[in-house]
């Protein structure tokens, strides 16, 4: 009985205690103010670094990304794959910080895409000739050089790593005890899947540049990137190396 009487002291000293200093604070914030003769501009500027919320802006961009393909045709000239798909992914993300020069700017895309396997590659696929549905989900971890001019137009150079996660599934409507290359859809599947991975086929270096004009605190222009495949270097091959063009916000 005692030690929880003792308990509930402490808990309302400790209470009190935190209610002084949470009334004190706005005195010292104030002082500060005055010590420091700052104008009303540069204290609104303080409370907004201050700002959890207004340290960072929230990034939305419409990127079509061309993905090469260098293996359209077998040795025969015979096509066996699809050219070069274009997807149109949406992408979503964060700048932290927004208000200083360099930055650090993660996003995620998504886009499907039809696939098939051809010798020991997974390949794009006509729609025809497709023998799985493949989720793409591209992560992009670039760090941001920003050179902003008058708060009017701003130019930003970033690079980084990118990770390429993607997860095949049999295509709608087709079975998975259907043909496929490797003797069944279903098989296929299971080898893009294992595919996707080896060889650190993930794994990309990411690099573009954006131009960015400013409408209040929206920033909205074009963005170019590239997305080079480290395992282009093994597979001696640019195949999946992607070229996006779009349009980017942050608000």
């Amino acid at each position: 009985m005692k030690k929880l009487f003792i308990l509930i002291l402490i808990f309302l000293f400790s209470t009190a205690s935190f209610f002084a200093q949470e009334e004190n604070a706005p005195e010292s914030e104030r002082d500060y103010v005055d010590e420091q003769n700052m104008t009303v501009s540069e204290v609104e500027e303080l409370i907004q670094s201050q700002s959890a919320i207004n340290r960072l802006d929230f990034v939305f961009g419409i990127e079509p990304l061309l993905s090469i393909n260098t293996h359209t045709k077998n040795s025969e000239g015979k096509f066996v794959s699809a050219p070069s798909p274009i997807s149109i992914p949406f992408y979503i993300g964060l700048s932290i910080p927004n208000y200083t020069a360099l930055s650090f700017q993660p996003t995620l895309r998504f886009f499907s895409s039809y696939n098939l396997v051809y010798k020991e590659l997974v390949l794009p696929a006509e729609v025809e000739n497709r023998t799985g549905f493949t989720f793409n989900f591209l992560l992009n971890l670039p760090v941001v050089l920003k050179i902003n001019y008058k708060n009017k137009v701003s130019w930003s150079i970033f690079a980084g790593l990118a990770g390429l996660f993607r997860f095949a599934i049999p295509p709608i409507n087709i079975s998975e005890s259907q043909s496929g290359y490797t003797g069944s859809v279903k098989s296929d599947v299971e080898y893009m899947n294992q595919w996707f991975y080896k060889n650190v086929r993930f794994l990309y270096l990411s690099t573009g540049i954006d131009c960015m004009f400013y409408y209040g605190k929206t920033k909205f222009g074009p963005e170019f990137s590239v997305f080079f495949p480290i395992s282009s270097i093994i597979d001696k091959s640019l195949d999946s190396l992607m070229l996006g063009a779009g349009i980017k916000v942050e608000f």
